[in-house]
């Protein structure tokens, strides 16, 4: 009777004898999977790094459009104000004209003492009235050396003044009478007022 059990106790260690041995790999298998392991561990060093440059791409892009946006908004900004005085236009009625006048500080300035002070003030007037939006010209009588600023009202009548004054010199000429004169001599004799002269 005791054979059997020293038979089971010798089945039992040989299972457990198998159960061990098969759970033992080799050297090389060994070397192998470590391999394996270290170059994950690279991978992974590698691909953490590859996230922080990329986390720092993300918030260079996102400084990058928040200025995009900003400048963005500028130049909307900048584009409706050039949209509201260009392209320039004529006054539409002389009511408008004068209230730019008054508006309009050059006027008020010291008396113009030559003919060139005369021309850079109207010069000027021309100049406030193109960053408001309005077409402006500037009318030199050398004969008398006589400075006019003139402007289209309302697209049929020409209006001028002195650079030196708010008043219209000439407050309405229909376009229309610009046809009876060949030049603008003939057009200024016969319609333009005949300013005191400028020393």
């Amino acid at each position: 009777m005791k054979r059997p059990y020293w038979l089971l106790i010798g089945v039992i260690v040989s299972v457990l004898a198998i159960v061990l041995l098969a759970g033992c790999v080799s050297k090389s298998e060994f070397e192998a999977v470590a391999a394996e392991k270290e170059s994950l561990e690279v991978e992974k060093q590698s691909l953490q790094a590859e996230k922080a440059a990329l986390e720092a791409d993300k918030e260079s892009l996102q400084a990058d459009y928040s200025k995009l946006t900003v400048d963005y908004k500028s130049a909307n900004t900048e584009l409706a104000e050039i949209k509201a005085v260009y392209p320039p236009r004529n006054f539409s009625s002389s009511h408008e004209l004068e209230e730019w006048l008054l508006a309009n500080d050059v006027s008020e300035r010291p008396a113009s003492t030559n003919v060139e002070d005369l021309y850079s003030k109207a010069l000027e007037i021309q100049e406030d009235a193109l960053n408001d939006g309005f077409i402006v010209s500037v009318w030199i009588d050398y004969r008398i050396e006589a400075v006019l600023c003139a402007t289209v009202i309302g697209g049929g009548a020409i209006s001028m003044w002195s650079p030196e004054t708010d008043s219209l010199t000439i407050p309405f000429l229909p376009l229309s009478i610009l046809s009876n004169y060949s030049n603008v001599k003939e057009l200024g004799d016969a319609f333009y007022p005949t300013p005191t002269p400028v020393p």
